[in-house]
């Protein structure tokens, strides 16, 4: 197994304790190549920058145990993999295509995310839904998380297919925007400077 150096162990250690300045280099290092990778698997510039937010924030808040990380480059790999899987899995869904047939372009080798990260995740996620107005929280939790489709929670809430769109849309952002503020802001400036 491969060592980390001694100045990327030292880097990790820092960010491990907190350390923003420490965590912005560690993303300026890696975030490249993890975009490159999801744009070329997920085909589509947002959602790569997505996958490239999401995987840093679940680096930060799995940093406590980066100490404990023997191989941070494979470390990182899998988690930008089990990241880019998930959403292609969810863009797959978006557009009704079965996703069995387009697995294949993905790694076979994915598996669930740590527990405790995933409990810490979904406590994020949750706290930024509740932050939403009553009407966006609603279609948020109807689509994203029960996998209702627009027309289902048109009918269900008595509102148009283009009012559900919206309300999603501007929980979406919302959802993101809070996710993200969780960041250290050194590090959050150079997740959305990728261009």
């Amino acid at each position: 197994m491969q060592s980390p150096s001694h100045s990327e162990r030292a880097l990790l250690q820092l960010v491990s304790e907190g350390n923003e300045q420490a965590f912005s280099a560690l993303v300026k290092q890696y975030r490249s190549n993890i975009f490159t990778t999801a744009l070329q698997l997920l085909h589509q510039r947002q959602l790569a920058e997505e996958v490239l937010q999401d995987v840093f924030l679940k680096v930060w808040l799995q940093r406590a145990e980066l100490r404990e990380v023997e191989n941070f480059p494979a470390w990182l790999h899998t988690v930008a993999r089990n990241t880019i899987y998930t959403a292609f899995k969810r863009s797959l869904k978006d557009k009704m295509l079965p996703v069995g047939d387009a697995e294949e372009h993905l790694d076979a080798g994915y598996n669930t995310a740590d527990p405790l990260l995933e409990k810490e995740y979904n406590t994020l996620l949750h706290t930024a839904i509740e932050r939403l107005p009553a009407r966006q929280q609603e279609t948020y939790r109807l689509m994203k998380l029960q996998g209702l489709k627009r027309n289902e929670v048109a009918a269900l809430l008595g509102v148009s297919p283009e009012t559900v769109k919206y309300n999603l849309d501007e929980a979406s952002k919302k959802v993101r925007a809070y996710c993200l503020a969780q960041l250290p802001l050194g590090a959050l400036l150079l997740l959305l400077n990728i261009r």
